[in-house]
């Protein structure tokens, strides 16, 4: 019961958060909601028992994404930061895609949940999503672990070589040198 209302609690931060970021006129602030939603789903992965999951949130995206973003911010030029984001008109659009895409996923959860059901009131024993580990240790730290390092290493190896190339296409597309040899003929 007490993991339900922290579930909800936490729940409704981040959709606060999120909305905060989104109607935020203020770049910094924006930036700042966002940290605080990504802190919000951190807490909720460690109440679904997903501890390696929380600690890579709170570590990549509130240290790192959320820290990136307001260097980012804070190093651009801007007159006047109060009104740095300010609302285009293209929120009526963006609302209609936002709801159409709550309610597929509220769609694909209640399909899915219903199929859970069905599949566990007919089979006896109980399978998790990561094989043959127990439900209580499908988010820890070691159960991932034993994923990257066993069946999964050869797509985090490809998705690794991926980033990579992306990487070095990035650099070659960026460097000053480049834009400045294609001018001149």
């Amino acid at each position: 019961m007490f993991q339900a209302v922290l579930f909800y609690l936490f729940a409704v931060i981040v959709v606060l958060a999120a909305l905060a970021m989104i109607l935020s006129r203020n770049l910094v602030h924006s930036a700042l909601y966002m940290a605080v939603a990504f802190l919000g789903m951190a807490f909720v992965y460690l109440l679904l028992q997903a501890d390696y999951v929380a600690v890579v949130q709170i570590l990549v995206y509130v240290g790192a994404i959320s820290v990136l973003f307001v260097f980012g911010i804070m190093l651009t030029k801007r007159q006047r930061m109060e009104d740095s984001n300010g609302f285009n008109r293209y929120g009526l659009i963006a609302t209609l895609v936002g709801l159409a895409l709550f309610a597929i996923i509220v769609r694909a959860v209640s399909v899915s949940s219903a199929i859970g059901s069905a599949s566990a009131a007919g089979s006896t024993a109980g399978s998790t999503a990561l094989g043959a580990l127990p439900a209580t240790t499908a988010g820890s730290a070691a159960a991932i672990s034993s994923l990257f390092l066993g069946d999964m290493a050869l797509p985090l190896e490809a998705a690794a070589l991926l980033l990579l190339g992306a990487l070095a296409g990035a650099i070659a597309v960026g460097m000053p040198g480049r834009q400045e040899k294609r001018k001149t003929p």
